[in-house]
């Protein structure tokens, strides 16, 4: 089953509208009790390119081993953050724990590829896919290990409105797949999804990363970075029930929720219904794999009374 955690992670991008969100969930909504990673704080030297290095880092790896932990326990995290530079724990967990083979569906506004070195604002939220690609500054690709994290052809990224020039070239360099939202629009999302599940099926465990601002800001106004257009709510729990269903997927982020910035708890709200969904949903798989194995069973049985009657 899903495990659910959460970590108030804000350092990543500077928005303090991200500190509270996760105690504003758990005292508010029922369903989204959960375990929770302290966002630490540390000291260190100002960086221009990398801002909060210290204290991103240091989150991150607390992030991993509670994501980790969960995994080697038999359950699959779910966790709940602010800022995306949390995805550098929680991917890096899945990462380990499948040995490096883990695919990544990225759903986000913005890619999120920059590096120290191109970055414009300094800010690590925009750097996450990029360190696990083993690019960039060396300490934010070192959770739990040393080893690289992902490899270019196991992502995909879905709803991008915003990228970055340098970012463009990065993306075209490691040849990575991404559907851009006027594409999607075009193209129909159902299909996109289906040549993303078709992509990433060599992969023995996948990783959905999602955050919240790939949807419309006009229907999702809690987020800290919004651009204009992107999902709904009805794309979004399309994009969940083909995911679970039909990938083996073996834990999830659900990122930047700013409770600041929320009106009338839509965003807030949403969070707590999108949570619902991926429990039922993982009932659902659940209970068609228990289904299949005695059906498995029975039929060696039965072979097995035919070459011997």
């Amino acid at each position: 089953m899903f495990e659910l955690y959460g970590c108030p992670t804000h350092y990543g991008v500077g928005a303090k509208g991200l500190i509270k969100s996760i105690d504003y969930l758990t005292e508010n909504f029922k369903n989204l009790q959960m375990n929770k990673v302290p966002e630490i704080t540390c000291k260190g030297p100002f960086r221009a390119n990398l801002k909060n290095l210290e204290s991103v880092c240091a989150t991150c790896e607390g992030i991993a081993k509670q994501g980790y932990h969960i995994l080697t326990s038999g359950h699959r995290p779910l966790m709940i953050a602010g800022d995306h530079s949390a995805a550098m724990g929680s991917v890096s967990a899945t990462s380990v724990y499948t040995k490096g083979e883990t695919g990544l569906i990225w759903i986000d506004a913005h890619p999120d590829i920059n590096t120290d070195k191109t970055t414009v604002t300094g800010n690590i939220h925009g750097m996450p896919v990029a360190a696990l690609l083993g690019l960039g500054e060396l300490s934010l690709t070192h959770f739990l290990d040393d080893s690289i994290k992902l490899k270019s052809g196991n992502i995909v990224m879905l709803g991008l409105r915003d990228i970055d020039p340098p970012e463009a070239e990065i993306l075209k360099e490691h040849h990575i797949r991404y559907y851009k939202w006027d594409y999607i629009m075009e193209h129909g999302l159902q299909n996109c999804l289906n040549e993303s599940i078709d992509y990433l099926s060599h992969c023995p465990a996948v990783h959905v990363s999602f955050d919240i601002d790939s949807m419309d800001p006009k229907l999702m106004p809690g987020v800290s970075v919004p651009v204009p257009e992107g999902f709904n709510e009805d794309d979004v729990f399309l994009m969940m029930d083909e995911l679970l269903t039909r990938l083996p997927v073996q834990a999830m982020d659900i990122v930047e929720f700013n409770h600041e910035l929320d009106k009338d708890d839509i965003t807030a709200g949403f969070v707590s219904r999108l949570v619902e969904n991926l429990l039922n949903l993982f009932d659902t798989v659940k209970g068609r794999i228990t289904m299949i194995r005695p059906f498995v069973h029975l039929t060696k049985y039965f072979l097995f009374l035919s070459k011997n009657s």
